[in-house]
């Protein structure tokens, strides 16, 4: 990994480690700010990390989405959305269900128009599959967030991992028939 790569993917842990110990009203600030107003929450973490401090507009994107998924209730460590082992696109994929899926939870349709996606609309595009994976209560891993926002033109991880877990999901049905 580089230099640059170490620092978004410590950051975002950081975040996500931050957010689970954050009071309700801080994350409920963080999932409700805008570019214009920020959140006191957001401009701590803002002070704390340089990589956030240098790209303020793109972290608020990234901060409010694992505000978004992290759970409300007392602040723990328990709350934490980050898991190394649950890349963005698999989750995409099954939202957070282990073993055989049915189908994906967000259609190969509505990734390959959020992979295409630019600008805005591939933020709103991610923020509403962020919404989605929320309601499941999943956890993923953040540092796939953090990228899948500060560099939409790497979409190939979210891709590789959504269809490796949907030919897992595959693989695992075709073993279940078989006597």
């Amino acid at each position: 990994m580089t230099q640059p790569e170490n620092e978004v993917g410590k950051t975002a842990m950081s975040v996500a480690g931050s957010l689970a110990m954050a009071q309700p009203g801080d994350l409920a600030a963080l999932r409700r700010m805008t570019p214009e107003t920020g959140a006191p929450l957001f401009w701590r973490l803002a002070a704390r990390h340089d990589e956030i401090a240098r790209a303020p507009e793109r972290w608020m994107q990234i901060v409010r989405m694992i505000a978004i998924l992290t759970p409300t209730g007392a602040p723990s460590p328990a709350r934490s959305v980050q898991d190394d082992k649950r890349p963005l696109g698999a989750v995409l994929c099954d939202g957070g269900q282990a073993g055989h899926i049915d189908q994906p939870v967000l259609s190969e349709q509505r990734l390959a128009r959020l992979l295409a996606a630019r600008g805005n609309t591939r933020s709103d595009a991610l923020e509403r599959a962020v919404r989605m994976l929320a309601r499941r209560g999943v956890k993923l891993n953040v540092v796939d967030l953090a990228w899948a926002v500060l560099n939409p033109a790497g979409s190939a991880r979210i891709a590789q991992s959504y269809y490796q877990r949907l030919d897992q999901a595959a693989a695992t049905k075709t073993e279940d028939v078989t006597p």
